[in-house]
């Protein structure tokens, strides 16, 4: 018998997830539904979707930790941090073992892109360019590991 949990209907756990108040800044049931609902069809759980699937001028957007774990458990893909500071980080995507590209993102980047103004941002320079380091790799050199 597998203990994993397969979610035959979406709308009930939204609505769960909904009313049981732990995720206030969830806006409605139906955001919830998109969340789970996006995940599902990426093969991720519905808690990982809803703490991990954002929605961002409406469209569903995976945070960078989500993006990390689906391209380390793509059976193709997988990225090795090359450098990583408060000024600068560097990632290695590859693809069957061999290198595909690398991506940076930089302080100077940060501030010509107009975000490096936000608080996040002062608080915890070296998250913020892994965060925009690693999306921006997947976009460029992985972009199927986020396809349904």
């Amino acid at each position: 018998m597998s203990n994993e949990l397969t979610v035959t209907n979406p709308r009930e756990v939204a609505q769960a997830f909904k009313q049981s108040g732990l995720f206030p800044d969830l806006k409605s049931e139906a955001e919830a539904y998109v969340k789970v609902l996006a995940g599902q069809e990426m093969g991720i759980g519905p808690m990982a979707s809803m703490s991990g699937i954002n929605v961002i001028q409406g469209k569903p957007t995976l945070s960078a930790n989500l993006l990390a774990a689906q391209v380390k458990r793509h059976p193709a893909y997988d990225y090795f941090v090359l450098a990583h500071s408060n000024d600068c980080c560097r990632i290695e995507f590859k693809q069957r073992g061999e290198t595909i590209g690398v991506s940076e993102f930089t302080m100077d980047d940060a501030k010509q892109a107009g975000v490096a103004r936000g608080q996040n941002w002062s608080k915890y320079p070296k998250a913020m360019l892994f965060a925009r380091a690693l999306t921006q790799g997947v976009r460029w050199y992985c972009p199927d590991v986020t396809a349904g």
